[in-house]
């Protein structure tokens, strides 16, 4: 938990039970995602860095969710953009360090490619 804290600049410890929360939430991650019933040692370091990311991303250790800029008008002209992140598409960012590490046996029949 010190590697997540040191990431997040967190220096108390009254966040504790957040981040213990989400390493764990990461690693459950891990595991269903790569089909596997534990995190590796070599997947370890990831671990911390993609519970920043989730902290970040979704405003964990806040009462509201994070703002996300959905419209921007100017004059006449208007854009909208808004990207709902869901959990899965987080893990996609690590998707290369994951790769090695899933599990293929067992997939359903609509996995496979």
């Amino acid at each position: 938990m010190n590697d997540l804290k040191m990431l997040l600049g967190i220096t108390d410890n009254t966040q504790d039970d957040l981040l213990t929360f989400l390493m764990n939430e990461v690693r459950d991650m891990i595991c269903g995602y790569c089909r596997i019933e534990t995190v590796p040692t070599k997947l370890e370091s990831i671990v911390p860095v993609i519970a920043a990311d989730l902290y970040r991303r979704k405003g964990y250790g806040s009462a509201e969710a994070p703002q996300e800029v959905s419209t921007i008008t100017e004059d006449k002209r208007s854009v909208s953009f808004h990207k709902g992140e869901k959990e899965s598409d987080i893990l996609m960012n690590y998707y290369k360090r994951l790769k090695p590490f899933i599990n293929v046996r067992g997939r359903v029949p609509s996995e496979v490619i």
